[in-house]
């Protein structure tokens, strides 16, 4: 089935979602909020999302479920979507706003300068909203989310989100997560749990190579070739990310070796994109300032050509570095060129990465662009560096990111970023983590911060974190008693650290200690909600695992009667307390569990359908096939089911009554 014909197959059901008519969103003042689907079709753009020279490769579940987010029978919702970088997040949604436009819907990006006019904004005809970047735009997010959530709507309105990963600080910043009363309702307009998108099958890629070699003038590619050049994808990307089977396409026709890896691919597309400009530039002076310009927005997060006209005139200290707002760069180079940075991500990252490589050797001109890229845009930095540490980090030069944003005025920032990107880190042995480490005694020593203070706890949790997440769970146990050993009761971060010593502990099979973390938790008197709720269910885990079903289903209870917890914990709590009333043979009351599931608006679909099978699987071992096999079929029906739920239903429909 072509991608072409999936989305029209549902067309009808989305275009019936609301009336059709001219779209404007509307509250007192605010005027219209403009949407652009971001078309951008040069040939020094192959690689970039919003060139659609390249046809669309592949994609058809992930439209097809995208279109049933458009269909949906509610007002408002609002999904996530996620992947790391190259894995085509952008591209899917430049596809369904095309779609989306094609059928009455007003859709696309949602600009910069319209982003705090979201909240406020009520759709009049049926409409799509793609916010990109969002780790960058969490705090006026989350506002949206929580205005939009309480709105009444005449017509359809859907959030499409997209961001490498949804944790950290950023998702839980979006979704309100302490603040529970918001947090429930914005979780009750989730569309579904994060849709983390995965890499393309063989047979896709070798389309997309041949489509990216063709708009690059080389149109006749042997199979031989194909395949050279979608094993060298896979190299660089097991997981065949389409920007990587671009970036290897493209590398095939390099005089020199071919066989690449990733950084040396991504060096040679940057190379021959700057001597593109640097032929296109008036002189060498206007060049080596539009480089400037190109460093400064990409590390920024690229501007408008207006945002850039607005920061003129520019402080003393980076003045002589950067063009005028008006100023000549040649007769054939558009502003854009410049202050859009360099993209992809992955290699704009590098880029910046290696002009500051260059540039240590005693230069000081990039490091003051860098300071003022932190200074002048410090979400869109923060991201960038976030974006950064995740796709590059070991490069020598990712701690020059940090220290650019410390100053007289901010002498801790650097330490506070660290503590953001900490826990994107791969390995507890990352540079990152001493350079975090340094800086920690540093300020111990300069009195700027006491040994005992929130930071501190902070730093060390995250590195337990990491050393836990590389499997060392002995290791990782005394980095958490430590941890505790200077941290106040009453911070977040002892709720976290006794919680994540009980997982150790309960991993390391040594129960009662874990249970005895747990219970430290429970009964603190100030501990958030969320946390309690969190210890209760680890709690009663080990209570099933001693057949304790009685004190596993007291625990559980307790969850559900805690005020304001979010729907995550209710749903296991719910859940499992299903599973533990069935083992002491109270059938009605497990049923009723599930039941409850379904029946709670803020549990998410994917959750309720695993509910779904799990009262299939009952129904099957109780004798009553029909309701067995009907719950089984609205769970295959479902385009957003876990895989292992997915899996299992596949099993038990092939097994039949």
């Amino acid at each position: 089935m072509s991608t072409t014909n999936t989305m029209s197959g549902v067309a009808k059901n989305v275009v019936q979602a609301g009336h059709i008519g001219n779209l404007s969103f509307h509250n007192n003042d605010i005027g219209s909020l403009e949407l652009d689907i971001p078309a951008l079709d040069t040939p020094e753009s192959l690689l970039s999302f919003a060139n659609t020279t390249v046809e669309f490769v592949g994609r058809t579940v992930e439209l097809e479920e995208l279109t049933a987010f458009l269909a949906a029978d509610r007002p408002f919702l609002w999904w996530a979507w996620t992947g790391p970088a190259g894995i085509g997040k952008s591209r899917i949604a430049v596809e369904l706003c095309r779609f989306a436009a094609d059928n009455g819907w007003h859709a696309g990006f949602l600009r910069e300068a319209d982003q705090s006019s979201l909240g406020k904004a009520a759709a009049e005809r049926p409409s799509l909203v793609v916010v990109d970047y969002a780790a960058q735009r969490s705090q006026w997010l989350s506002d949206a989310l929580s205005t939009l959530s309480r709105r009444s709507h005449s017509a359809p309105m859907r959030l499409l989100i997209l961001e490498r990963n949804a944790v950290g600080e950023w998702w839980s910043a979006a979704t309100r997560m302490n603040r529970m009363e918001e947090s429930c309702r914005v979780s009750a307009v989730m569309h579904a749990e994060p849709r983390r998108v995965s890499g393309i099958a063989r047979d896709e890629a070798r389309s997309l190579a041949r489509r990216t070699a063709a708009e690059w003038g080389v149109g006749d590619l042997t199979k031989a070739r194909v395949e050279d050049i979608v094993d060298q994808a896979e190299k660089m990307d097991p997981s065949l990310r389409p920007l990587f089977v671009q970036i290897a396409a493209l590398d095939q026709f390099n005089p020199d070796d071919s066989h690449s890896g990733r950084d040396t691919a991504l060096r040679r597309l940057i190379a021959r994109k700057a001597a593109w400009l640097d032929g296109r530039a008036a002189s060498s002076e206007t060049a080596a300032l539009g480089h400037n310009l190109r460093f400064l927005a990409t590390c920024a997060g690229g501007f408008t050509i207006h945002a850039y006209d607005a920061l003129h005139p520019l402080p003393d200290r980076v003045k002589d570095l950067l063009p005028g707002a008006s100023q000549y760069l040649g007769p054939s180079t558009t502003s854009s060129d410049f202050v859009d940075g360099i993209r992809p991500d992955i290699m704009g990252e590098l880029y910046v990465l290696d002009y500051l490589d260059r540039a240590a050797t005693g230069v000081l001109s990039v490091p003051r662009l860098l300071a003022y890229a932190a200074q002048v845009r410090p979400d869109a930095y923060r991201g960038f560096v976030e974006r950064t540490v995740t796709d590059h980090p070991f490069h020598p030069r990712l701690l020059s990111l940090l220290d650019a944003v410390e100053n007289d005025e901010s002498p801790l920032a650097g330490l506070e970023l660290a503590l953001v990107v900490m826990p994107l880190l791969e390995r507890s042995d990352n540079p990152v983590v001493q350079w975090t480490f340094d800086k920690m005694r540093t300020a111990i020593q300069e009195g700027r911060i006491e040994p005992t203070c929130r930071t501190v706890a902070a730093v060390r949790f995250k590195f337990a974190n990491l050393v836990w997440k590389e499997g060392d769970a002995q290791r990782a146990k005394t980095l958490y008693s430590n941890a505790l050993a200077d941290c106040d009761t009453a911070w977040t971060e002892y709720a976290a650290i006794l919680n994540n010593r009980g997982i150790v502990n309960h991993h390391l099979s040594d129960l009662d200690s874990a249970a005895a973390d747990f219970t430290c938790v429970i009964d603190h008197e100030t501990v958030l909600a969320e946390a309690r709720a969190c210890s209760l269910n680890n709690r009663a885990d080990i209570f099933d695992e001693r057949n304790e079903f009685a004190s596993a289903i007291a625990d559980r209870s307790a969850v559900l009667d805690l005020v304001g917890t979010t729907y995550n914990r209710r749903f296991i709590a719910l859940a499992r307390r299903a599973r533990a009333l069935r083992r002491q043979g109270r059938l009605a009351l497990a049923y009723a569990d599930i039941d409850s599931i379904l029946d709670t608006s803020d549990i998410t679909v994917k959750q309720k359908l695993n509910a779904l099978l799990l009262r299939a699987e009952w129904a099957g071992e109780d004798g009553d096939h029909e309701r067995a096999q009907t719950d089984l079929e609205t769970v295959e029906k479902s385009h957003t089911n876990f895989e292992e739920v997915e899996r299992r239903v596949r099993e038990l429909r092939s097994k039949g009554p």
